[in-house]
């Protein structure tokens, strides 16, 4: 693939006015900087053109990262390929949100400096200049992408579908964190199919409650392991029993007189042994 390597001289021009106009607010009399008005517009103005020069860098690294990821891309297997097309897309992504926010970032500051009282001239000239920075970029970045359109096959048909990739990536994660838990009085759960009434005989054993065999999981709420630290219960701790097995101390029962919270202290030991939680509202 040809190089890709970026010239920013629009870039570097911008960077010497930008130099210019801190020169000129650092020769500002103590009594212009003392008004708090002016000196409030600067300030804005300053820290919006900051941003926009941060984004102007951002852009031109992750220029460098799509041309170091397309270089002897035909070397590599099919793996590496299918991960190197990922990358290089969302660098595109990013490379794109990130144009689109430099210009609204500079039509606000045009707009503002324009309709100021504080209104800096010097400011106007500044703004142009990084206008057409942002444009010539603009340009180089479609050019990128043409380029990108051009490497193998199976790069092209990784960009066509990595929508699909993502979603199915996605997919995957929550499944990974997704747990699931219930509560309620026995009679409740054991109308719902979730605890089944057992024997005489079983009681003589010590047993009360026993979960059933199946039962449906849409019943139950849908939590992220990974967000989910504690969980409300109307019912304070000694009328609550847990029926699903969870790691002993990964969890704690603390609360008062009308409710108690579970809190959970180590989520990757309390779901490892159940995904599912069932609570007894006794």
């Amino acid at each position: 693939m040809d190089s890709m390597a970026v010239r920013d001289s629009r870039f570097r021009v911008a960077g010497v006015m930008f130099f210019v106009f801190c020169l000129f607010l650092g020769a500002c009399s103590p009594e212009k900087q003392k008004q708090d008005a002016r000196q409030e517009h600067i300030e804005s103005m300053m820290a919006i053109l900051a941003q926009v020069q941060k984004n102007l860098g951002r852009i031109q690294q992750k220029e460098a990262v799509v041309e170091r990821l397309s270089s002897g891309i035909e070397s590599q297997d099919r793996r590496n390929v299918e991960q190197i097309g990922k990358d290089i897309s969302a660098s595109i992504r990013f490379i794109d949100s990130t144009l689109a926010a430099s210009k609204s970032l500079i039509r606000k500051l045009e707009e503002e400096n324009r309709s100021s009282t504080y209104r800096v001239e010097s400011l106007d000239r500044l703004v142009s200049e990084l206008k057409i920075a942002i444009n010539t970029k603009d340009g180089e970045v479609n050019v990128l992408k043409g380029q990108v359109q051009k490497l193998n096959k199976q790069i092209s048909a990784l960009m066509a579908t990595v929508d699909v990739l993502d979603e199915f990536i996605q997919d995957q994660e929550t499944q990974l964190y997704t747990a699931y838990y219930i509560s309620g009085t026995f009679n409740e759960l054991a109308d719902k199919g979730i605890l089944v009434r057992i024997n005489p005989l079983e009681k003589l054993f010590g047993n009360e409650y026993r979960l059933a065999p199946d039962f449906n999981i849409n019943l139950f709420r849908k939590v992220d392991i990974t967000e989910t630290r504690d969980l409300f219960l109307d019912r304070p701790s000694k009328g609550l029993k847990i029926i699903t097995p969870h790691t002993k101390g990964s969890y704690e029962l603390v609360g008062g007189k009308t409710s108690s919270l579970l809190l959970i202290r180590d989520e990757n030991a309390f779901w490892q042994k159940s995904r599912c939680l069932v609570i007894v509202l006794e």
